[in-house]
């Protein structure tokens, strides 16, 4: 029998509607912070920093958990979500059900911290959840992983919070999204200092798109209003811009030590953006001459990317770039996840048994620095 641990490398909670009245520590911007209410024909809306979220946070975020979608799913209340997203408790029970060992987990609220226009807002919602946060994984800390939710619109802050979760908290990582935030491209200097603080403290930063809200730029925001069509692209698109610009950009250049993964954006697209990447460092070096390596190598020293469980292409994947720099990741509980089921459909891809021990848990133990 195999003795790989089983790793979820990219999990979610759901936060309850309390959260932020129990856990904000600024009462100035308590105000600002979420708030769930029904309009004027009884459907439940959230709003924080005075706007209305889309209506498909609520009723698609955490509705799957093996039950078809369906129109009626957008009509469901948060507070109807499953349960394991909310309870720890109830998550490890899940855990169990799927036999996974430990499930690294990120927000769903919580991802749209970046599109937040007050830094002193933004910073009090990132310590709020990574508050709550701390509590929920102190049912099972060997089991339920946290990773550090920081505010880009304010680097010092990111950075002070970063290394509070870590030191303090015992989060593993820390995410941001990778969209640009105050018109900052990853690559900007304004971000060496975080990068270079993540390197110090041999923290993994981790990038992870989410749902929509004025302020965030989006591929394909511009052009669509199909939510569909949006989170098609959004979710790939911006991960794969996000990895050019740190590559190309030179980030990894100036900082070799810095450990980033690039997630729920599926992998497929992988071996062909590390090849067209190659491609135009070959020809067109003298433009981007922060990338003093081959992209490619870049990637297989600095950088994890997580499949989706069935994802057809994992072997592809394997004998295109390599097992090394691969995780997978249930999403639970999100529209799109398989519960259960996600680990056997893990076990179902067509790689050796090396190569699937790494992918199962071996890579995300080494990445997130587990025990």
């Amino acid at each position: 029998m195999s003795t790989t641990r089983v790793v979820d490398a990219d999990g979610h909670v759901l936060e309850p509607i309390d959260m932020w009245e129990k856990y904000m520590d600024d009462r100035e911007m308590k105000p600002l912070a979420p708030k769930f209410f029904n309009d004027d024909k009884g459907v439940q809306q959230v709003m924080f920093d005075g706007q209305t979220i889309p209506r498909g946070i609520i009723g698609l975020a955490g509705r799957n958990a093996g039950k078809p979608l369906s129109p009626e799913t957008s009509k469901q209340r948060w507070e109807e979500q499953q349960p394991g997203g909310f309870d720890p408790h109830k998550r490890v029970a899940d855990l169990d059900l799927d036999g996974v060992d430990g499930a690294v987990l990120y927000p769903t609220i919580g991802l749209r911290y970046c599109g937040v226009r007050n830094p002193r807002l933004a910073a009090a919602l990132c310590r709020a959840y990574n508050n709550w946060l701390a509590d929920f994984c102190k049912a099972s800390p060997k089991r339920l992983i946290g990773v550090g939710a920081i505010p880009l619109q304010d680097v010092p802050a990111a950075i002070t919070e970063m290394k509070r979760v870590v030191t303090t908290l015992g989060f593993k990582a820390v995410f941001v999204r990778p969209n640009p935030i105050n018109d900052r491209n990853l690559d900007h200097p304004d971000y060496d200092p975080l990068w270079q603080a993540a390197q110090d403290l041999g923290c993994p930063v981790t990038f992870h798109e989410g749902g929509f809200m004025k302020g965030i730029k989006t591929v394909g925001a511009d052009r669509f209003d199909n939510l569909a069509y949006r989170h098609m692209l959004g979710h790939v698109m911006e991960q794969q811009i996000a990895m050019m610009t740190m590559v190309l950009g030179g980030v990894f250049e100036k900082f070799p030590r810095l450990r980033v993964a690039y997630l729920e954006a599926g992998g497929g697209w992988l071996p062909y953006w590390l090849e067209r990447m190659n491609h135009h460092h070959e020809r067109l070096a003298w433009m981007i001459p922060g990338c003093k390596m081959r992209p490619s190598e870049y990637f297989s020293r600095n950088c994890m990317i997580s499949v989706d469980p069935d994802e057809k292409t994992i072997p592809m994947i394997v004998e295109l770039v390599g097992d090394d720099n691969i995780m997978w990741a249930s999403d639970y509980p999100h529209f799109d996840c398989t519960f259960p089921g996600a680990v056997a459909e893990v076990r179902e891809a067509k790689v050796g048994p090396a190569s699937l021990g790494k992918i199962l848990g071996d890579n995300a133990t080494r990445f997130y620095g587990l025990a």
